[in-house]
């Protein structure tokens, strides 16, 4: 009798174990075709997107950004009639700081340069994973303020991890708590993502709240609209000699 039982306990634990490791690409899987199947996210080549960011009590200022999956990102953002621009193009980067007096271009730091890599990554790091040498562990359900989550989490080939929760209904992301090293310092953050809407046949979020973790207050950022697939010219992510380049840039 003993034994049976022991037999009995082995293979559930065995069926459990199998679960977790079917479950996750199951679970991508379906967050995949909830965002709008495998096609429209393999056809997303290039985003721009204008928002409003929260900079203080009562004010907002407007940033714009370009970006080219894996190649480029251009971002402005404008306040006090000055305009600050960070961009990458590929694997080299620039900014445009006028808040401190610095109105020229100037080259990008290669640890800021990697960090601002992934924001080109806009089909998201669960989509295709394998090939971007990821690897995904399912860590089971969490209840966040009463909503049921799946939690997964993504270990990356750069050494970053994400905690992604999935809306267990809707297989949205709802959080994404990022731990990585910038500049021999280990930085912890969350971003909550809201306000669903279908843009040419994919789900993206309009509101995403930036924050640090256990912070009770972050950063809000509210997407006025978001274009799919525009056409920009090449010279908007080349470093300017003389002066900042203008802030449009999209190719007629």
């Amino acid at each position: 009798m003993i034994k049976k039982l022991n037999v009995i306990v082995m293979a559930l634990l065995m069926g459990v174990t199998m679960s977790f490791a079917q479950t996750a690409d199951e679970i991508i899987a379906k967050h995949i075709e909830a965002i709008g199947g495998k096609e429209k996210i393999a056809n997303l080549k290039t985003l721009k997107m204008k928002a409003s960011v929260d900079v203080g009590p009562n004010m907002k200022a407007p940033m714009t950004m370009y970006i080219v999956a894996e190649k480029g990102l251009r971002v402005e953002f404008e306040m006090q009639g000055m305009m600050m621009i960070q961009c990458i193009d590929g694997d080299s980067g620039w900014v445009v700081q006028p808040f401190g007096g610095k109105k020229e271009a100037e080259r990008m730091d290669k640890e800021t340069i990697e960090q601002m890599k992934d924001q080109m990554d806009i089909r998201g790091s669960l989509f295709d994973y394998k090939s971007k040498g990821n690897t995904v562990v399912f860590l089971g359900k969490e209840d966040m303020e009463g909503t049921e989550t799946y939690k997964l989490k993504v270990s990356k080939k750069n050494g970053d991890v994400e905690t992604i929760y999935l809306d267990a209904s809707s297989y949205l992301i709802l959080k994404i708590v990022t731990k990585h090293t910038f500049k021999d310092k280990e930085l912890q953050g969350e971003t909550l993502f809201s306000n669903y809407k279908k843009v040419d046949g994919v789900m993206m979020p309009f509101t995403i709240d930036e924050r640090e973790v256990g912070a009770a207050q972050g950063q809000a950022i509210t997407f006025d609209s978001i274009e799919v697939n525009p056409k920009f010219e090449n010279s908007l992510f080349k470093m300017p000699i003389a002066s900042a380049a203008a802030p449009s840039g999209d190719k007629k």
